[in-house]
């Protein structure tokens, strides 16, 4: 459940802090700046305005950072997005994602004076333009003005139930499984072979273990992934749904945390930081071909807090992954509260005093 959908109980009293959101349209993108404004709602109220970025002409995204970086704000905003700050309402604060937005961001924030935060590296800009810069790599953190903290979202933890404990292999008996699916990328390559793998292995769960799997794809699952996978929904005997991206769209994500289990191909760091921050077990599977990549730093960190298994798929049974559960010591804390100070002791717009 979102916190920007819904509130357990009422909010926090005060005035409401009024965010300007800026998008570029990309939930692995948006649904990051979405987390910080959850975090925020854990304290103070939130008035919530979003900035749809939509480029007047086709540039690079390195030509875009660059000419944010070099010309005034005013004409950059002008020039690239037809927009006018006279023309929007004055925010408490900015925030965004990626170097699709950084230039916006970094715009509107010199113009109105008001405080920013962006997810991501600063992509050449000076530290000054920023209050707050969140990033998933703790080896680039300068605090305070570059915090590392897990890439966020806007699952709030505590709007479903804990997880059933499974102990042994025989406590996966009946068990729910979430399955997330990202894609092939450069450095983690899912092949043919790896998604039969991954058919095989959901199909095994569910004949010999009794489990109850839900299969979560996402914007960038290949066809192949569906070939290999949908048909394990109309099995006999049933045991296996869907949460398909492509009629649920962004957010879909969020019904699929209630489970015992959450099992995440190894592509995709946002999905891995999300199932590992879910306060429930959560095990990555990892294909035949993978590189080494900038994330291999956030993935450890959360290995080495036990919250995260990293699995090879080509060898993960029942039995593994139930090795690998009973190794896993998930959080108890809701991630979004020390996101929730970080941000709002670097933009000065602290909690009113009880």
């Amino acid at each position: 459940m979102s916190l920007l959908d819904q509130r357990q109980e009422p909010g926090p009293e005060g005035p409401p802090i009024r965010v300007l959101l800026i998008s570029d349209g990309r939930p692995g993108h948006f649904r990051q700046s979405e987390g910080v404004v959850a975090a925020i709602e854990r304290r103070r109220p939130v008035a919530l305005d979003r900035l749809q970025l939509v480029p007047r002409v086709p540039l690079a995204k390195g030509l875009v950072t660059r000419l944010g970086r070099v010309l005034p704000p005013p004409r950059y905003l002008s020039w690239l997005y037809g927009l006018d700050a006279n023309q929007l309402e004055k925010p408490d604060m900015i925030v965004s994602t990626a170097g699709t937005t950084i230039g916006a961001n970094v715009s509107l924030a010199r113009i109105w004076g008001v405080p920013n935060v962006f997810c991501g590296s600063t992509r050449g800009y000076p530290l000054k333009r920023f209050h707050l810069v969140l990033t998933p790599y703790a080896s680039v953190a300068q605090p305070p003005k570059i915090v590392a903290a897990p890439k966020p979202g806007p699952f709030n933890p505590e709007g479903i139930p804990p997880p059933r404990p499974l102990r042994s292999l025989e406590d996966f008996r009946d068990a729910r499984i979430s399955l997330l699916i990202g894609g092939p990328t450069p450095y983690s390559h899912f092949a043919s072979q790896d998604w039969s793998r991954l058919a095989d292995l959901v199909e095994t769960l569910v004949s010999e273990r009794g489990c109850f799997v839900t299969i979560v794809t996402s914007r960038r699952t290949p066809d192949e992934a569906y070939e290999k996978l949908m048909p394990l929904v109309k099995r006999p005997g049933g045991g296996v749904s869907v949460i398909d991206y492509r009629i649920k769209g962004a957010g879909s994500i969020e019904a699929s945390f209630d489970c015992d289990l959450i099992l995440v191909t190894s592509d995709s760091m946002s999905m891995m930081t999300e199932a590992a921050l879910s306060r429930r077990p959560a095990i990555a599977l990892a294909p035949r071909k993978v590189g080494p990549h900038r994330d291999d730093e956030a993935v450890a960190g959360f290995v080495a807090a036990k919250r995260l298994r990293v699995l090879p798929l080509a060898s993960t049974d029942a039995a593994a992954l139930a090795a690998a559960t009973l190794a896993l010591e998930p959080s108890t804390e809701n991630y979004l509260d020390p996101l929730a100070d970080i941000v709002l002791t670097a933009t000065g717009l602290r909690a009113p005093a009880v």
